[in-house]
């Protein structure tokens, strides 16, 4: 869907949130007072590679003989629905989905290899061993009397893993197999390596991995400065609720808690310790009130970037100190109580590894779209780059990392550039090759409500009995979170759309970043710029792409005195936690520029820009500094689709005209009972003679035909039998209207999708 927000009527209501952000640019108000508008017109920094090898990606694969009915079926190329299909029809299970064109599969019979092997579209058939489950942290566990808190993934997602653990291991269990209430399929638990090496014997497990620790994203070590007060914006978060999950909230009692917070509580759930919320870190409250506090405590001057928002917290921190709980229950019941956006300043420090919890995230946020969840990137970058943490991994979420503030008087060197990333703040890329963090904020010195049941340590600086000093990617991570509310409540008052999903506000964001001519394994896509965001055209499709289809459209230049940035973002379905590279279903991003040169998404590192192909990131840019005047093509590509469709979303600094001249995509239904929907009929205005190009995919393996009429009904061209995927050429002998009539012929009920393409300019 095309979400046209630039027209005349629009404009006046436009201006009175540029009107009320022209001074606070970038979350300026939340930090101190940034640049406006700087931009680096240069090319992007990093030593990124986006193309991965294709090849079988396992974390660990081994040459080992034995008995085995899991085995890996490997495709010759990007995944056919029917593919998957025919294979199950023998009996097979498919389980979880192997970069590249690979499933984990359990065959009931092995005599069931020899049938498989001979379809056509089989590659190769080799055997899942136990080795294989393993991550490489725990492999020198296995065997050993050591004990180890591991997470135990089972291949169904439907089957509780703590009977199958419990009944395995009894012997070298210590405490109680713990089963992930939303996502029973995992079992966490404390084992020996002895009942480690029992456990990945069994079929029904599919992957082993370590259970990283967990600690709150703020670095105590800096030097404090006073933060600027945090002004009101023309829009305030209003009708927007945000899940906080974290240390704790105040005295833990929405009815008496710091004024800032006073009346924003929805909903309060004690998770840590049962029935006390209570702060006994401080960095709960902090976190809270830099995104909806109201600043009630300052008269105002110390407020969130949302403070019309209200709030949905989770207290997490149990009596040892430590962050307990399961992220998808978390935003399960977030969402539920309404929340659509969750800021998480928490996470482990694991390097750039792919951990449960970033899998957690992932899972979620699959299936439920419309929750953006944003995630601190962690404040290990004083030990350079792969030091982003789990869950900030995660490809769904927001990752978010730290600039600097603008004090030098008081902080020095370390505040002096609010143009540059903060030491402290976690560098990617992902051990994988992901690009995090996807953005960065402000994070450095930032002042917002204390609570008082901890003492003074808990904080960098105290100011007076209601507000402190805290600085890290914690603190950069709520202050976006508000500035989410903020677009989330634009997109709603200002065009009337409800229900945006979180691939279109990442997208949004992305695209309104500012580059700050850092590399980009520190600065992500850049600065957060909530004006430029909101300023973005974009397109939210919704129903998505399966294997081979694309979709294509026009972007109109008409300025050439900042960068054009386009973004592809899409939720991605969650990888197998036996895999080695995260990225599940593949869509590529291609920009055709007026004089013909052609970009592809994420290729910013090695000229020429059209040589490499993501098949890394779901998220895709194409960013040309100086653009040409006129009309870009933009081409949406679904290369590999193991789970679709693939729903996406697009955001360009440019103008959206509509999709592209001659390029049209028609969807519909057909169904087998003859007197409801057997046949569909299109309509298309040739402008002059030449030829219809269609592209025609459709869901299982039903037999479909196509009839080409001229406008007075005769048919001038019959397909009795579509291949699906492939393009056929039907001639048009004069402008005029045609209709296209495609129809079932056998099988089952279905939906499809026809790219078409002829003169209609």
């Amino acid at each position: 869907m095309v979400i046209p927000h630039r027209n005349e009527g629009d404009f006046s209501l436009r201006k009175k949130w540029i009107a009320a952000l022209s001074a606070t640019i970038m979350l300026s108000l939340a930090a101190g007072q940034y640049q406006a508008g700087a931009k680096h017109y240069g090319e992007r920094k990093g030593d990124l590679e986006i193309e991965a090898s294709e090849e079988l990606s396992l974390k660990a694969q081994a040459k080992r003989s034995g008995q085995t009915s899991l085995y890996v079926i490997r495709f010759e190329g990007p995944i056919q629905q029917e593919w998957k299909d025919e294979v199950e029809s023998f009996g097979i299970k498919l389980g979880d989905y192997l970069p590249d064109y690979s499933f984990v599969a359990k065959l009931p019979d092995r005599g069931d290899l020899r049938k498989v092997k001979r379809l056509d579209f089989v590659k190769d058939i080799v055997p899942f061993y136990p080795v294989s489950k393993v991550a490489p942290q725990l492999r020198k566990s296995l065997g050993t009397n050591r004990e180890v808190e591991v997470a135990v993934v089972g291949f169904d997602k439907r089957v509780d893993m703590r009977r199958t653990v419990s009944r395995i291991a009894k012997d070298e269990l210590s405490g109680d197999v713990e089963p992930l209430k939303i996502a029973k399929h995992i079992s966490v638990a404390r084992i020996s390596g002895q009942g480690l090496e029992e456990v990945i014997q069994s079929e029904d497990v599919i992957a082993v991995l370590p259970v990283s620790k967990r600690k709150l994203h703020n670095d105590r070590a800096a030097d404090i400065i006073k933060a600027d007060e945090l002004e009101r914006t023309g829009y305030t978060g209003r009708g927007q609720i945000i899940g906080i999950a974290d240390s704790g909230l105040d005295r833990g009692d929405a009815e008496d808690i710091h004024p800032d917070l006073a009346g924003q509580v929805l909903s309060l759930y004690a998770i840590g310790r049962k029935g006390d919320a209570s702060d006994l870190d401080g960095h709960g409250t902090h976190v809270t009130a830099s995104a909806l506090g109201t600043g009630k405590a300052s008269r105002g001057r110390y407020q969130g970037t949302a403070p019309e928002a209200k709030l949905v917290f989770h207290s997490m921190m149990n009596e040892e100190g430590e962050l307990v709980g399961d992220p998808r229950e978390i935003m399960s019941q977030a969402y539920e109580d309404g929340a659509r956006i969750h800021s998480n300043s928490w996470g482990a420090d694991d390097f750039g590894d792919y951990g449960l919890d970033s899998y957690l995230f992932d899972q979620f946020l699959w299936e439920h779209k419309d929750m953006t969840a944003l995630v601190a990137a962690g404040n290990a970058g004083y030990e350079g780059y792969e030091t982003i943490g789990s869950p900030a991994t995660a490809k769904n979420v927001i990752a978010v990392g730290a600039t600097e503030n603008d004090r030098p008087r008081i902080g020095g060197e370390e505040a002096d550039d609010p143009d540059a990333v903060a030491d402290f703040s976690s560098r990617g890329p992902t051990i994988d090759g992901r690009l995090k963090p996807d953005l960065v904020a402000p994070g450095s010195y930032i002042l917002s409500a204390r609570s008082l049941v901890p003492d003074e340590d808990a904080y960098l600086q105290v100011l007076d009995d209601e507000y402190a000093y805290n600085s890290g990617t914690s603190m950069a991570t709520p202050l976006l979170a508000g500035g989410v509310a903020q677009i989330r409540q634009f997109l709603r008052e200002d065009l009337d759309y409800d229900d945006p999903s979180a691939a279109l506000i990442k997208a949004m964001l992305i695209s309104g970043a500012d580059d700050l001519d850092e590399d980009m394994r520190m600065q992500g896509f850049g600065r957060a710029n909530l004006r430029a965001a909101i300023e973005t055209d974009f397109v939210d499709e919704k129903e998505g792409l399966l294997t081979g289809e694309g979709a294509t459209y026009t972007v109109e230049v008409k300025d050439r005195s900042k960068p054009l940035a386009i973004t592809l973002a899409w939720t991605d379905h969650p990888p197998s936690l036996a895999a080695n590279r995260a990225l599940v279903n593949d869509l590529n991003l291609t920009v055709t520029a007026p004089d013909g040169q052609t970009y592809n998404g994420n290729d910013f590192f090695r000229y020429p820009y059209d040589d490499e192909v993501d098949n890394l990131n779901n998220v895709e840019q194409v960013w040309i500094p100086e653009p040409d005047w006129g009309t870009y093509t933009v081409r949406v590509k679904a290369h590999n689709i193991p789970h679709g469709p693939q729903p996406y979303a697009i955001a360009t600094s440019g103008k959206i005209t509509r999709e592209a001249q001659g390029s049209h995509v028609l969807k519909g239904s057909l169904e087998t009972d003859r007197s409801v929907n057997r046949s569909d009929w299109h309509t298309i205005e040739a402008k002059s003679e030449g030829r219809l190009r269609v592209n025609t995919t459709w869901r299982g393996g039903a037999t479909l035909s196509l009839t080409l009429y001229d406008d007075s009904g005769m048919p001038i061209a019959v397909v009795s039998k579509l291949k699906k995927g492939k393009t056929i050429a039907l001639p048009l002998p004069d402008a005029g209207t045609y209709q296209i009539k495609i129809q079932l012929d056998k099988g089952y009920d279905t939906t499809y999708r026809m790219e078409v393409n002829y003169p209609d300019e």
